[in-house]
């Protein structure tokens, strides 16, 4: 019993508060508020106490919200501006949803139990006739973009299109006009590679560095091409030149490791200095480990090479013909093979050690293998400063 009048206390707390936030949402002309809080009570329960009090200040915060509107939309349409076309739009669509939502409700009585006179208004002309003005205002605004041949003003003129499309599917040539501004909007980028060392380049590295459908760099307004195309008009070109590539010879590294360490043979009681044998608390003799000094020699051979590749990306702006910025990039790749073998009690080597002694000498890669191993660690560090290259010029 007691939790049910605490839960009634509590439901009419909220209650209260409820009413409390309508009316003064309505009073301080916070008119969208409080229609849609007394319509949120309203559609809860129209036979509620309180569904009175929402009803009236739903009347009154329409009204004065319909009417605060249109003299909105009466000062937009004088003052003529062709931008005042989507407000003037919005407004009328906004009425409109008001009035759709709260005919549903009605009818709606007040404190006397009177019904309450709603004036509806039918906007569908004012709605159609906006909604003309304003496919007509992104229409003109994206065509004029569009005319001024000017990358920036195109990716907006985009933007109208598409949201003229949204509002008016098939308005006039739209789709037309969509890929035009598309095509004038995009920089096509070419990428190119250049190799100025007396070093020969794998097939299958280049192929590597310029598979840029890997790099995931294309975004929306950006198209990188390997494949230069004779009749398109580039905007950039990347040019990556190699420099340097450098082989070490083939190096072969032996070293004798003494090892001596103390290891568990078996175990033994504890005895104390008289040699008598440590109890514990149960009486029970004590174990302790028996350890001895163990040693052997490790004979470990590392095998290794290394290659080492010098690069510069070069950006051109090819509309300006003139070099934007250029980035150092070195890599290098290291082969390395170890293994080992062993003399003495092998119980004192360690995880590592004895790893070691499952290893064997292998063959050296070839200069070509190196750098197709290499490929993977340049193709990040190129992917990285060309990402470097397009947040800059964004």
């Amino acid at each position: 019993m007691k939790h049910i009048v605490l839960l009634l206390s509590i439901l009419g707390v909220m209650s209260c508060h409820s009413v409390k936030k309508t009316q003064r949402a309505m009073n301080s002309g916070n008119y969208t508020e409080a229609i849609n809080g007394s319509i949120e009570q309203l559609q809860k329960n129209k036979s509620s106490k309180k569904s009175a009090f929402y009803a009236e200040v739903l009347k009154k915060s329409f009204q004065a919200y319909r009417e605060q509107t249109l003299k909105t939309i009466d000062f937009l349409e004088r003052e003529t501006l062709k931008d005042n076309s989507k407000a003037v739009y919005e407004s009328y669509v906004r009425l409109q949803n008001i009035q759709n939502r709260i005919k549903p409700l009605l009818p709606l009585e007040n404190e006397n139990g009177e019904v309450i006179a709603f004036n509806f208004y039918d906007f569908t002309d004012n709605i159609l006739a906006g909604k003309e003005n304003y496919a007509n205002y992104l229409y003109l605004k994206a065509s004029n973009l569009l005319n001024s041949n000017d990358k920036i003003n195109s990716r907006l003129a985009y933007n109208d299109l598409i949201e003229l499309n949204k509002l008016a599917p098939g308005y006039k040539d739209t789709s037309s006009l969509l890929k035009e501004a598309y095509l004038k909007g995009i920089d096509l980028i070419y990428v190119a590679l250049f190799n100025d060392t007396e070093q020969v380049i794998p097939k299958e590295v280049e192929e590597r560095l310029l598979n840029f459908t890997t790099f995931n760099l294309d975004d929306f307004w950006t198209e990188f091409h390997i494949d230069r195309r004779e009749a398109v008009s580039y905007d950039y070109a990347v040019e990556i030149y190699f420099t340097s590539i450098q082989f070490s010879p083939e190096r072969l590294l032996e070293r004798q490791i003494p090892l001596e360490r103390e290891i568990v043979e078996g175990w033994r009681y504890k005895k104390d200095r008289s040699g008598n044998y440590i109890l514990d608390d149960k009486g029970n003799k004590i174990k302790e480990d028996v350890r001895v000094k163990a040693n052997g020699i490790l004979y470990e051979t590392l095998q290794s090479k290394e290659v080492k590749v010098i690069a510069e990306v070069e950006y051109f702006d090819l509309n300006a013909d003139q070099k934007i910025n250029a980035y150092p990039l070195e890599s290098t790749y290291v082969f390395e093979n170890r293994f080992a073998d062993f003399e003495g009690d092998s119980r004192i080597l360690n995880r590592d050690e004895a790893f070691l002694l499952r290893g064997r000498p292998v063959k050296y890669p070839s200069d070509q293998t190196m750098l197709i191993d290499a490929s993977d660690e340049i193709k990040d560090k190129l992917k990285s400063i060309l990402k470097r290259q397009q947040q800059q010029a964004n």
